[in-house]
């Protein structure tokens, strides 16, 4: 092997070695993809923001109490080719969402896949869809 190569490839494997994490992205294991479900409330916030907009939504369990769910979805550019803006979800809307719930039961879930939607009190509905 001639010095330039070797170099070159020194430097190609310290370079992915290196910046390898920066690629890195969390995965979804926590949650339950196989098992999505349906909650019903009252959105309190929605953030609009990378690297995942966030809808928080008090939901009314089976005995009365209320809970608030944190629920992920997709950037604000995918959400964008789906036809969403900043202004899509307030405070105040009452909407279903389908969700894949967190396995260790917590109120949290993520709803950015093709199974993801929202569906408001009058019926439109907005998808999350990646493809």
């Amino acid at each position: 092997m001639n010095f330039k190569l070797g170099t070159s490839i020194l430097i190609v494997a310290g370079l992915l070695a290196f910046c390898g994490p920066i690629w890195a992205h969390h995965g979804n294991s926590a949650y339950d993809e196989e098992h999505w479900i349906t909650v019903s409330g009252t959105v309190t916030e929605f953030v609009w923001a990378n690297p995942h907009c966030q809808i928080f939504l008090d939901v009314k369990g089976d005995k009365g109490a209320v809970v608030n769910w944190a629920i992920e979805s997709q950037s604000p550019g995918i959400l964008r080719r789906n036809s969403w803006a900043r202004t899509s979800v307030k405070p105040g809307d009452q909407i279903t969402i389908s969700l894949a719930p967190a396995k260790n039961g917590a109120p949290v879930g993520f709803s950015g896949n093709k199974l993801g939607k929202i569906v408001f009190a009058d019926g439109h509905t907005l998808k999350m869809d990646i493809r």
